[in-house]
């Protein structure tokens, strides 16, 4: 614990402690936090330390409140952190603990080592070397919790402190090939439009389009990538669309009917 600072005589006061600095055995009511985000970050990182997790109940400008996964059933840990607006601090007003459950097995990760977390573990190394691999952050984080986040998540948090304001980021992408588009125009007048989701490293959405022939075979028209299926999106989609492939009219559209779809379809421009 850190010791009592001299600010208050009649009620001494202890700081949080940075989350690079986690040892406290426990919390204690009238603990102060100079930020919401240190006294999160001390939580997320006592519980990651203790191999358990908490669910947030609460959480605003004004207060943050969590229980233990197990409350109710074994276990009564819970905490509830408030803004002293007039002092301009946040402080721990009411506290159960520590936890009476047991530590359970999380696999090799854990809930609240996310990317908060893992960016006030890993930040100055970062800074210091941004070519720094992620394996060796992955070690890192998991020598100081004792639980390895996945590659990706890792990834995801060093992409994000590497970024400035020269980065060029991909928007969006409308792509066709003339020889399916010569063919468009033998085949029946409809098109069908759809997404599907893209995982692993490069997320986003796919959108397609594609028509039949006269003997209902399958042909390929139009493809696009997009940060995910909405109205936005679509009307890129749909107006280069309308643009590139079905300039004719009375084409029939046929799709899952999902709501950015229908919004894109209402506007003047949509296709």
């Amino acid at each position: 614990m850190n010791q009592p600072t001299n600010v208050d005589q009649q009620h001494p006061v202890i700081h949080g402690e940075r989350p690079s600095m986690i040892g406290m055995d426990d919390f204690e009511v009238r603990q102060r936090f100079e930020t919401k985000e240190e006294a999160v970050l001390t939580i997320k990182s006592y519980n990651i330390h203790r191999g358990v997790e908490y669910k947030v109940f609460e959480s605003d400008q004004l207060k943050y409140h969590g229980k233990c996964v197990q409350f109710g059933n074994g276990c009564k840990w819970l905490i509830r952190v408030t803004m002293r607006q007039r002092k301009g601090y946040w402080e721990v007003r009411k506290y159960n603990g520590p936890h009476t459950c047991l530590a359970t097995e999380i696999s090799t990760d854990h809930k609240q080592l996310d990317y908060h977390v893992i960016c006030a573990s890993i930040l100055s190394l970062v800074m210091a070397d941004a070519s720094i691999s992620v394996k060796v952050l992955q070690n890192v984080v998991s020598s100081k919790f004792g639980f390895k986040p996945s590659y990706r998540k890792v990834w995801m948090v060093r992409k994000g402190n590497t970024e400035d304001a020269s980065t060029i980021f991909f928007h969006r992408l409308f792509w066709m090939f003339p020889p399916c588009i010569e063919a468009f125009k033998y085949c029946k007048p409809l098109i069908s439009i759809d997404g599907t989701h893209l995982y692993e490293k490069y997320e986003g959405t796919l959108l397609m389009a594609i028509a039949q022939d006269g003997n209902s075979n399958i042909l390929p028209v139009a493809f696009g990538l997009v940060e995910g299926e909405n109205t936005d999106s679509w009307k890129f989609f749909l107006s280069h669309l309308r643009q590139h492939v079905t300039s004719q009219p009375g084409i029939l559209v046929i799709s899952d009917r999902h709501n950015a779809i229908k919004a894109a379809l209402l506007v003047e421009d949509g296709g």
